[in-house]
């Protein structure tokens, strides 16, 4: 069961779902939800299944709502604010786990705002890794143009083939020149539709916690 959490952001107050492992705490991890105007939710089974892994691997693990969604203050702002209010969301839970290591994940426009956040630390205070699915990185068909900046680091892409919402071909053009290790899992669409279990398994093998 998760716990609830109200913190304050740049908008009012941030919705965050906590979850807790059994044992020892050996980290804490960030994972953020698909776009919450077409029905993202931390609840999302792809966020859930982020969350789990982190969660039995030994962290605490934080799901916030994104601006306008769940009991989120504010309205959606494209991704910008949502930032800034996933960064106060990092800060407050750097402050909870001193000394702890860092992971972050995120699943199609939740990954865009943590692979943003993940630019705008420094360093010193970049997650030791990070996963991210479905991460769109141009322009979405009916929604808007992504602009994802150029990140290193160990990170984990997972993306479906047959992904009709964040394309491929473009997730390629974007990694090429960052010389980006790349997961495509064959024949999944953009919500890993009955590859649930493959995306367990390639978490499985990324993850060193």
């Amino acid at each position: 069961m998760s716990e609830q959490i109200f913190l304050q952001g740049p908008a009012g107050q941030i919705e965050v779902f906590v979850d807790y492992p059994q044992g020892e705490v050996k980290g804490f991890a960030i994972v953020c939800h698909p776009h919450p105007l077409q029905g993202g939710t931390p609840q999302h089974k792809v966020p859930v299944l982020l969350a789990k892994m982190f969660q039995e691997r030994g962290c605490v693990v934080y799901r916030p709502s994104f601006r306008g969604s769940g009991q989120s203050a504010g309205v959606h702002d494209e991704g910008y604010g949502e930032t800034d209010d996933t960064l106060e969301v990092i800060k407050f839970a750097r402050a909870q786990h001193v000394g702890l290591p860092f992971f972050a994940g995120g699943f199609s426009f939740g990954a865009h705002v943590i692979a943003k956040c993940y630019a705008a630390l420094p360093l010193e205070l970049q997650p030791k890794q990070m996963i991210l699915c479905g991460l769109p990185t141009a322009t979405v068909a009916g929604l808007r143009h992504y602009v994802t900046p150029h990140i290193k680091g160990d990170i984990l892409f997972l993306h479906g083939e047959a992904d009709d919402i964040t394309l491929l071909s473009d997730l390629i053009e974007w990694a090429k020149p960052q010389h980006h290790l790349l997961t495509i899992l064959p024949g999944a669409n953009h919500f890993f539709t009955g590859y649930l279990k493959q995306m367990r398994i390639a978490i499985s093998r990324f993850l060193t916690l």
